[in-house]
């Protein structure tokens, strides 16, 4: 492989864990976003 190949083939695989950082951060924020709305909801 060359060195070009080397740096784009690296390029992808730090968006791909980027990518999968933020989706665990979301989905992370979400569940507790639904546990605090419901909670909420609960004592009004």
């Amino acid at each position: 492989m060359s060195i070009s190949n080397i740096k784009i083939l690296k390029k992808i695989l730090d968006f791909k864990a980027t990518i999968i950082k933020t989706g665990i951060f979301v989905s992370l924020a979400a569940y507790w976003g639904v546990i605090l709305v419901g909670t909420f909801i609960t004592f009004n």
